[in-house]
């Protein structure tokens, strides 16, 4: 008996401890992947040398922008990143849809002078000398928003712009005191558009103009929310303000984008 048991012992022990044999491998075979081991990302995917994948993303939103930009300026009308409807009158001239708003205006300038609160009335109680600083900062913040156009700035219409805006325009879409009694502005686009999709050039507030410079007064065109006299509803009617710094709520301007000057 402890003979058999001897003989299956020296069976079995060499086959718990015998080496485990390697493969043979050919020294002239590529090298395979190991498992788990993952392919590293295209050089295209993590970016240019020196630059981080947040900043490779953050430059190619950048480009994106201003590809988006070029786009826009083909549209009739596009949307700045202040809030600002701008409708293409031509090639090198926008007109804001709207006279500027009291929302537009505390957002740009950080505070509100209208004496008829409401975001989307026109602001008024401002100054030419307001207007034209409203003017610049935006030009400022569209640039750094990267919506402003190569060469563009925001400005007041020239008088001449102006005449242009309200030519066809009906009385009927005008905001004023002709056969009605106001207190005060209206929200706006109230009333209907004109031919080129400008809202209020006649009505709601005097709207502001660039021209004259040169004069003691400035010069503002289109009538306001308690204009009844026949002769000053007239598009060729002007108001003449007591000057640049002059603040009257009837009073307001509406932006146009144009060749900086």
């Amino acid at each position: 008996m402890k003979r058999i048991a001897f003989i299956l012992c020296s069976l079995v022990v060499p086959l718990w401890f015998a080496p485990a044999q390697e493969p043979e491998t050919d020294p002239s075979a590529p090298p395979t992947e190991q498992a788990g081991e993952a392919n590293p990302a295209p050089a295209a995917l993590v970016g240019q040398p020196g630059t981080t994948n947040n900043q490779a993303t953050a430059e190619g939103e950048a480009t994106e922008a201003k590809l988006d930009l070029k786009e826009l300026m083909t549209l009739p009308e596009f949307t700045n990143s202040t809030g600002l409807v701008m409708v293409k009158i031509t090639d090198k001239l926008w007109a804001g849809k709207y006279e500027v708003t009291q929302e537009e205006y505390q957002k740009v300038s950080g505070g509100n002078p209208s004496q008829f609160s409401g975001d989307r009335h026109p602001v008024d109680s401002v100054s030419w000398n307001d207007a034209m600083s409203f003017c610049a900062k935006l030009t400022e913040v569209e640039k750094e928003a990267e919506m402003l156009p190569e060469g563009m700035a925001y400005t007041l219409p020239t008088q001449g712009q102006w005449e242009s805006f309200a030519s066809g325009v009906d009385l009927k879409d005008a905001v004023t005191g002709s056969g009605a009694s106001r207190s005060g502005t209206s929200p706006v686009g109230s009333l209907g558009p004109s031919a080129q999709g400008l809202h209020d050039v006649r009505g709601n507030v005097w709207e502001l103009c660039l021209d004259p410079q040169d004069k003691p007064f400035r010069v503002a065109r289109g009538a306001a929310w308690d204009t009844f006299i026949e002769i000053n509803l007239r598009p060729q009617f002007r108001w003449y303000t007591e000057g640049p710094d002059d603040r009257k709520n009837t009073i307001g301007f509406r932006c146009v984008l144009a060749p900086a000057k």
